[in-house]
């Protein structure tokens, strides 16, 4: 059942968006309110799943890591009766899914996957992923580089790496 958001939870949600590492205090600070009433509010949203989890963006170019990710659209024939949530469950199960959502357009899923390398996405893909009842079609494609995500710009730079084309 959806829940309609009063005013100071939008405030508090909004804030939290931005910098989940606020405290209640700086948070009754920003939005205006009693620090044991942020908290309340606060404790409300976090047991009721509308707050799920706190999570850092991390930019992994900058680390030395070997791993891969990956975007593969999905084309699926719903389950009578249960229509893409049966098999949308089914491909979020895997523990290298990271991101899975229902889209419009030529394809019905967004699966996003992480793996240790191209052929370990690969098998993912054509052992676990094509092989679950009701997905007749996949189309891989694997990330090369980040520029923005969840609405924080990674750093770039106006240099390109690319050769200059000579004519």
């Amino acid at each position: 059942m959806l829940k309609t958001l009063a005013t100071e939870e939008l405030k508090i949600l909004n804030a939290l968006s931005e910098n989940a590492l606020l405290s209640n205090q700086d948070l009754a600070a920003l939005v205006g309110g009693d620090v044991s009433r942020i908290a309340e509010v606060r404790s409300e949203l976090e047991s009721s799943g509308i707050i799920l989890k706190y999570r850092a963006i991390i930019n992994w170019e900058k680390i030395e890591s070997s791993g891969v990710n990956a975007v593969i659209q999905v084309k699926v024939t719903p389950a009578q009766g249960q229509g893409y949530d049966e098999v949308a469950r089914r491909v979020s199960a895997f523990p290298e899914v990271r991101t899975c959502l229902l889209v419009s357009g030529s394809f019905d899923l967004l699966v996003e996957v992480d793996g240790p390398s191209l052929r370990d996405v690969a098998f993912f893909v054509a052992d676990k992923l094509a092989t679950i009842e009701g997905v007749n079609h996949t189309s891989t494609n694997f990330l090369l580089k980040r520029y923005k995500q969840s609405g924080d710009m990674f750093s770039v730079s106006g240099k390109t790496h690319r050769l200059p084309m000579v004519i």
